[in-house]
């Protein structure tokens, strides 16, 4: 009988055990349950948070945009060494495509060097021709070493009078240096309007991200 006892009280012991146990895996299972929900949204923001740094360093890093000097039609890109746009221009003026200087006008008046404030020397042309005698034709607005704003008024010329001399009145953009290790991107479009984007300039480990 005493040995009865015993056993009685010894399944009432490891019952009780196996209860107690039973229910700490269970507030255990709870508790990591509702610290895996709560990490989850802490989590998302952070990511979040990591993706809104990454685009403010992407934007910081966006580069430099070189606009139309005309609207028209984009006939040609050319790309190598030294990138170019050509436009067939629509209107009779031609606006500058950056802020920047004048840091060479071809006599003729059809043809600068441009500096942009971001360092990118342009070739500008209106009309290829070295017909000296063509040169009534055009109009400069600005002056050798002038530094001006992005669509400041650059040169006034007479597309009907070029292509009644047999002269396309076309427009060509050309970057004639961009610094070392600089990158040069077009933004390839049928039309233009003016200032609109015809090229980026950006650094080249930017690209190469």
């Amino acid at each position: 009988m005493v040995l009865n006892l015993i056993w009685v009280v010894t399944a009432a012991v490891v019952g009780l055990l196996m209860g107690r146990l039973t229910m700490y895996r269970k507030r255990d299972a709870e508790e990591a349950e509702q610290t895996e929900e709560t990490a989850q949204p802490v989590q998302a923001k952070r990511q979040h948070a990591r993706r809104g740094r990454g685009s403010r360093q992407e934007e910081d890093m966006e580069g430099w945009s070189v606009g139309s000097p005309v609207s028209g039609e984009v006939t040609e890109h050319s790309e190598g060494d030294h990138p170019t746009v050509v436009i067939h221009s629509d209107s009779n003026r031609l606006y500058a495509p950056a802020g920047g200087k004048i840091t060479r006008l071809f006599p003729m008046g059809n043809a600068m060097l441009f500096t942009t404030e971001f360092g990118a020397e342009l070739f500008i042309q209106a009309g290829k021709t070295e017909d000296e005698l063509l040169n009534r034709y055009y109009r400069p607005k600005i002056v050798q070493n002038e530094v001006v704003g992005k669509g400041k008024l650059l040169l006034e010329f007479d597309r009907q009078g070029l292509e009644a001399e047999g002269v396309v009145p076309d427009v060509s953009v050309c970057v004639e240096h961009y610094g070392s290790g600089g990158a040069v991107r077009m933004t390839k479009r049928e039309r233009v309007k003016t200032g609109e984007e015809i090229l980026k300039m950006r650094e080249r480990a930017v690209f190469d991200v």
